[in-house]
């Protein structure tokens, strides 16, 4: 083997040398950056942990369906008692402003009583003058009574009615809601009838007159206390 040979053979010796080490390198490489993309991905890829599950408010009701429970303010005031008092529930919702909401159910509340009352005063009078007991100068007749009945039972809720609760809310949109209870005792409720009565100068039997009214308010005591037995 000639010196030139020899060189040409170690010349190849160290090409193939070289091109072994260098493809070492680069598979080394390869893998180390398939290594290192692989868990950067399982790592982005990942899930958060979930967490703990919360314990459900035992002083909240379990609802079906996501239904909520809606509450009405001042609603257990709003009953009747029988033999006591009348009352009232008014509701005025969504006012722009917060003291045209509770005027508006101020006088909703009172409206509720006002209706019944009215009512029970056309009855009274009418049992009254139906009465053959009744002498007929002692007769009284709604046509004759200024403002009839109307007017009477609307100044006698207007004096003696008492708020007993009132709720004021604001919804997320600003529009306020307010939520009222007005009560009349039956004692005031009586007491103001003569009194308009007295104001308008009628002559007739007290006594004869306040039996009926006093049927009609028992009448009224029994239906709502019906109605209460019936929601139980």
């Amino acid at each position: 083997m000639t010196l030139k040979n020899v060189n040409a053979f170690c010349n190849r010796k160290n090409f193939s040398l070289i091109k072994t080490i260098s493809a070492g390198l680069l598979c080394t490489t390869i893998f180390l950056t398939t290594s290192c993309g692989s868990k950067q991905v399982a790592m982005m890829t990942t899930p958060p942990p979930t967490p703990a599950p919360v314990a459900n408010d035992p002083t909240q009701p379990v609802m079906a369906n996501g239904e909520q429970v809606l509450i009405t303010f001042c609603l257990d005031e709003a009953y009747d008692k029988p033999g006591v008092y009348m009352a009232g529930l008014g509701i005025a919702e969504d006012r722009s402003e917060r003291p045209r909401a509770i005027a508006d159910a101020n006088r909703m509340a009172s409206v509720d009583i006002m209706t019944r009352y009215i009512g029970m005063i056309k009855n009274a009078i009418e049992d009254y003058t139906k009465d053959v007991n009744v002498p007929s100068g002692k007769k009284m007749y709604e046509s004759e009574l200024e403002g009839g009945a109307q007017s009477i039972g609307t100044a006698v809720i207007n004096k003696y009615s008492n708020v007993v609760c009132r709720k004021l809310t604001q919804s997320a949109t600003g529009g306020y809601t307010c939520y009222v209870a007005v009560q009349v005792l039956l004692e005031d409720a009586r007491k103001g009838l003569a009194e308009e009565l007295e104001i308008r100068k009628v002559d007739y039997d007290k006594k004869k007159f306040f039996e009926k009214m006093d049927e009609e308010l028992a009448k009224e005591a029994a239906r709502k206390q019906a109605e209460l037995d019936a929601m139980q």
